[in-house]
């Protein structure tokens, strides 16, 4: 089976190409609400011929209501093959024990059900997108909550947009930690500001269970703070397509309910 996973994002759209549950390419698109189901498909039509890839069928899992409508378009008329969309509690993947499940972010459930498929509950999932989300699943298995933050690149873009002086900066480890021009003062604000801030809102979440609590980071920067997360155990920067990929292939027992 060739599947194309489909994670619209409100910055980018993560496209994974799977066969038989191997994930062969990832690329990325850059989230345009004015551009038409005409215009990704085109560039999708672009992508699968240069890496010569025809999907069978598609899954889509997004934050973004209008895309989702055109990646449906997309894939229905565009490359004629079915489309699988996710919404929260369809397919049913976990309980969702919060105040109202609805308001949930597919993203953050597919991510929280990947993790569980592959590591022990309790656990907390942190992804580096446009936000920063904290997701927590309980001893039991169920989806109980976590934490939304600004994320960490649109925080650096805030910064160039709303000074009069201070450049925009790439997101990486400083030299040290006490910069001495400039860029390297941002990045270290952003970066070590950053980890410390994560790592403290992570230890805050632990302490709420009595056992130890699984902590996997995810999206793309998830690597970026690789050397100094010690407190992470888990990097899996493809958690949310591989967690499509695993929804589609279960996705008749999972859509029982």
């Amino acid at each position: 089976m060739r599947l194309l996973a489909v994670d619209i994002g409100n910055t980018n759209i993560t496209l994974g190409a799977f066969k038989d549950n191997t994930l062969l390419h990832e690329w990325r698109i850059a989230s345009r609400p004015f551009r038409t189901f005409d215009e990704y498909g085109a560039v999708l039509s672009q992508i699968l011929k240069q890496h010569d890839f025809e999907p069978e069928r598609m899954i889509v899992g997004s934050v973004v209501p209008t895309l989702e409508e055109y990646w449906i378009q997309v894939g229905e008329i565009l490359l004629g093959i079915e489309v699988r969309v996710i919404h929260p509690g369809k397919p049913d993947l976990l309980p969702l024990h919060i105040d109202h499940p609805e308001e949930a972010g597919v993203d953050r459930i597919v991510d929280t059900w990947a993790a569980l498929q592959k590591f022990p509950a309790p656990l907390l999932v942190i992804d580096f997108g446009t936000a920063t989300t904290f997701d927590v699943a309980s001893p039991e298995g169920y989806y109980c909550g976590g934490i939304i933050l600004p994320g960490l690149e649109l925080g650096a873009e805030a910064l160039f947009q709303k000074t009069a002086l201070l450049p925009q900066v790439s997101v990486r480890k400083p030299p040290s930690v006490i910069g001495s021009n400039t860029v390297d003062c941002i990045r270290s604000g952003l970066y070590f500001g950053w980890l410390e801030m994560i790592r403290g809102l992570a230890e805050r979440i632990k302490k709420e269970f009595d056992q130890p609590v699984q902590v996997i980071t995810t999206g793309g920067l998830s690597r970026v703070f690789a050397e100094d997360a010690d407190f992470v155990d888990h990097i899996e920067p493809h958690l949310t397509l591989e967690g499509l990929c695993g929804i589609d292939r279960n996705w008749e027992e999972l859509s029982k309910g």
